[in-house]
């Protein structure tokens, strides 16, 4: 017999998937297809060593780097992107990377200079780095949750106040995937937005917000929920198990809450019927290659990758990022206007062993997104698709031995094509103790907020500025609401 409260939880979730639509998108005349693609990064990303800071200047630039990084810093060795005769990226002879065929070592073996920014990518990311030399890529630096602008002295005074619970992975996590850095009881900030655009692909079981193998708070709002896919495709349940639901569901049933249960089930097996069929006859076939001259989203060998075992690079990413290519590609072809995907990237939480964990991270983030952007671009995508970064905060600028420690500001970056390419927000003194650090240990204040970050996200997207207060009420905050990186 069914329970009353678990008859409630199913009836809640199903009248979300099912709800009528309640909002008005701020285009009525568009019918073009645009998807934001977030990638969680759980654990606290060590964002100064994905995108090192590459200048003279002995505060903010590498100097003070190096001598605050020690053992784990990257060597000041600018490396060549090799590129074939059309300016592609080709790997298949050799990777710029390689140091005695040791992941670790080719963490710390040096960087990739760009061209009018003061930030160099970490040699375990020549696909990232190749596409911040096509300016695909914006990196944002010293960003985090923060609930407005603030100096050291206001923070320490508390004549401005902080993010609850700082340093601590759920809060901050929360809080990012808020939006919102003051109150961690509130809706997810993508579930907000589905709220408020319900009709937004008319209705399609679809919905907003897919999130791949398992969703986060991001995607839960007030009155709306997530469609939540596994990286390898919809499951289907054996045929002579289906075949009795449907004759059990298919009986007339004289209590009202039976029936409607049935309604609900019946609507499941219909919902999971489309994307099955989707999954299997209308997903993309493709032909162009990765850098390595192999299948896109294929994991290169160890002797391509040029390393040796038990130090793999992570494959995870190729994995989700191909599921995130076939959905979105779907959902354009039946005619949705607006997705977001939602990734979760664990294993960032580097307080040991950084030169190996964090080698693995970055190498694997690298060889997904650079298969995804080119897996867009055949598809004609990628213009309409950009791939944004989150996580619950930065690493300490100091180092711990062979890690960091939990801190606040960080680097993010947003990749696609219609991302204006280079470096936004203030990159801060490094120096252990000084005024942009919250105490002694390299915490970095600040000076860029999810808030602005997202909001810049958002209006590309389409969200006009009466909704934006709905969706992001802190950015009122703010007097910058647009960083710039969005075309």
């Amino acid at each position: 017999m069914l329970k009353r409260r678990a008859f409630l939880k199913l009836s809640v979730a199903a009248a979300s998937a099912l709800a009528l639509p309640s909002g008005v998108f701020a285009d009525e005349g568009s019918n073009d297809y645009k998807a934001i693609v977030i990638i969680y990064h759980s654990g606290g990303n060590d964002g100064l060593n994905m995108f090192i800071p590459s200048s003279d200047d002995e505060k903010r630039g590498y100097p003070n780097y190096a001598k605050i990084r020690d053992k784990i810093k990257v060597n000041n060795t600018p490396l060549q992107l090799p590129l074939d005769d059309e300016g592609r990226l080709d790997l298949s002879r050799g990777n710029p990377y390689a140091l005695d065929d040791s992941l670790p070592k080719a963490y710390t073996k040096g960087f990739y200079r760009h061209s009018g920014i003061d930030v160099a990518t970490n040699a375990l990311m020549p696909e990232i780095a190749h596409l911040v030399d096509r300016g695909k890529v914006a990196i944002v630096t010293n960003m985090g949750n923060l609930i407005e602008p603030a100096t050291k002295k206001e923070l320490m005074e508390k004549t401005k106040p902080l993010p609850p619970f700082l340093f601590a992975h759920n809060h901050q996590t929360k809080l990012a995937m808020n939006g919102i850095a003051s109150k961690l009881d509130y809706s997810g900030v993508a579930g907000r937005i589905y709220d408020n655009w319900q009709e937004i692909n008319g209705g399609d079981i679809y919905g907003l917000n897919i999130a791949i193998n398992h969703s986060e708070h991001l995607f839960y709002g007030d009155k709306t929920t997530p469609l939540i896919i596994h990286q390898n495709g919809p499951t289907a349940y054996f045929r002579i198990q289906r075949e009795m639901y449907d004759n059990y569901l298919n009986r007339s049933k004289k209590d009202k809450f039976r029936a409607l249960y049935n309604r609900l089930r019946q609507h499941s097996f219909s919902m999971q019927d489309t994307l099955i069929n989707d999954w299997e006859n209308s997903a993309p076939v493709w032909q162009t290659t990765n850098a390595y001259g192999t299948e896109l989203f294929s994991m290169p060998s160890n002797t391509l990758l040029s390393q040796q075992k038990p130090i793999l690079a992570d494959g995870s990413m190729l994995k989700q990022l191909k599921s995130v290519a076939k959905w979105a590609y779907i959902g354009k072809n039946r005619g949705l206007r607006r997705q977001i995907f939602f990734i979760q990237d664990g294993g960032y939480d580097t307080h040991n062993n950084q030169t190996n964990q964090h080698a693995k991270k970055l190498r694997g983030l690298s060889l997904g997104l650079g298969d995804f952007y080119r897996a867009l671009e055949e598809m004609g995508m990628e213009n309409e698709v950009v791939t944004v970064t989150i996580s619950d905060f930065g690493r300490s600028t100091g180092n711990n031995g062979d890690g960091t420690d939990h801190a606040w500001g960080g680097t993010y970056f947003v990749m696609g094509g219609a991302v204006r390419g280079g470096l936004y927000g203030k990159q801060p003194d490094l120096t252990l103790g000084s005024d942009d650090d919250l105490g002694h240990k390299g915490r970095l204040i600040p000076t860029t907020s999810m808030t602005q970050y997202y909001a810049t996200l958002f209006k590309w997207f389409g969200i006009d500025e009466v909704l934006m207060d709905t969706i992001l009420p802190e950015l009122q905050n703010f007097e910058e609401q647009d960083l710039g990186f969005m075309v």
